[in-house]
């Protein structure tokens, strides 16, 4: 009788405790696996940029699995296809959170999107790591629960505006920009770089996100007859809009005053536009937030890591700066999880994050984080597109 008491007791002990470990997991958080999750865009016009982010970030975590995950835990990573729309990342990552009970998301795409989760993340206390965009209202004031790895729009133009402005002496500078939040965000960052110098844009011209009709845009900012433009815009639109601008003006013999330097911010898929540019490429400008890159070249150790894991992961898929930024995003991303230890929650997370100080991920840069920074890297790399390669500019008189 004693005996069956006992064992009674024995086992109401461990199932109260089973549940109360049940009841307090931390949601996306089990024994062997860490679930995290991605809205991005995978159809329409700028899906190339949210496939090539996806298979960076996919391809570092399936070589962080093969090595044993991250203190004893695989990460498994679910996304749905957002369109580049906002109202679409709403109710994805509204089912993230709420059913698949995602531990954090890493790597959503686009500033419309991101914008649109702000306050749902905030509410659900979910960290967000490494969205793929540049705005400087996801940066300031600074967000408890959105980390950044890549160096801002504002940095990126204003690297453009001290080579164009600065050492060529350009007083002309247009802006052509996607009527949202990620073109107005390059858009106030031209403004406000300009106004430093006692300038502003002498020429503004917007389209449609998902639309590419430039042709408005086009007249407005050729009238100007500026010496540089300022591009926010995706691969497809920015693309028509240069090819329309040479074969009208430059092929068609009027060059003078009519061959401004075309400037591209990183998210516009440099890759892709290259490509879409074919021989209408030479000179244009696209300011990078990771380094340039060669095959086979002299390139940084972590892009060395990046060349192979591709290759092995996505044979198929060509190198690009988009999935080179996934992958370098999800190095930092594995880091903060190592930090935060076993005992993984979302606050630990955070915690482990703005720890974080003076990382070398070996790509040119460090990364460091701080309760009041939640950028990690502040380096852009510009670049000009030279026989169909992306050159690191040392000489701005030479882009040309």
């Amino acid at each position: 009788m004693k005996m069956r008491i006992v064992m009674g007791l024995l086992c109401l002990a461990i199932a109260a405790s089973f549940f109360s470990v049940t009841a307090n997991a931390e949601p996306g958080v089990a024994a062997n696996q860490i679930t995290v999750g991605m809205s991005t865009v995978l159809t329409g016009p700028a899906s190339f940029l949210g496939h090539n982010f996806r298979e960076g970030v996919e391809s570092y975590l399936n070589k962080a699995n093969e090595s044993g995950g991250v203190n004893g835990r695989k990460i498994k990573l679910i996304v749905y296809d957002d369109g580049y729309e906002p109202n679409n990342a709403v109710a994805n990552v509204t089912k993230l959170i709420k059913e698949d009970k995602v531990f954090c998301l890493l790597g959503n795409a686009g500033t419309p999107p991101t914008m649109a989760i702000k306050s749902l993340l905030s509410a659900e206390k979910v960290p967000l790591f490494a969205p793929f965009t540049g705005a400087e209202s996801l940066r300031n004031p600074v967000d408890r629960y959105i980390f950044h790895y890549r160096a801002s729009y504002n940095q990126e133009v204003e690297v453009f505006i001290q080579g164009a402005v600065d050492t060529l002496g350009y007083r002309k500078v247009a802006v052509f920009y996607q009527d949202d939040a990620y073109g107005k965000a390059v858009l106030e960052a031209a403004k406000a770089s300009l106004w430093k110098r006692g300038l502003l844009p002498t020429a503004t011209g917007m389209y449609t996100r998902n639309l590419e009709d430039v042709y408005q845009a086009l007249e407005k900012i050729t009238a100007a007859k500026p010496d540089a433009v300022v591009m926010a815009g995706t691969y497809s639109a920015c693309a028509k809009f240069i090819k329309s601008w040479k074969r009208q003006y430059i092929l068609g013999g009027r060059k003078k005053d009519m061959d401004p330097v075309f400037m591209n911010v990183s998210f516009v898929g440099p890759v892709r536009l290259a490509e879409l540019l074919d021989k209408y490429a030479d000179g244009v400008v696209i300011t990078q937030v990771v380094p340039p890159f060669s095959p086979g070249g002299n390139n940084y150790p972590a892009v060395n890591d990046y060349l192979a894991a591709l290759g092995k992961y996505y044979p198929r898929s060509k190198p690009s700066f988009g999935s080179l930024e996934g992958f370098l995003a999800t190095r930092v991303f594995v880091e903060v999880l190592k930090r935060a230890g076993k005992d993984l929650t979302r606050e630990s997370f955070i915690r482990s994050a703005v720890s974080v100080r003076n990382l070398d991920i070996q790509a040119g840069n460090t990364i460091s984080f701080s309760n009041e920074n939640h950028q990690g890297s502040q380096t852009v790399y510009p670049t000009v597109i030279k026989n169909g390669a992306f050159r690191m500019i040392d000489d701005w008189n030479k882009i040309k």
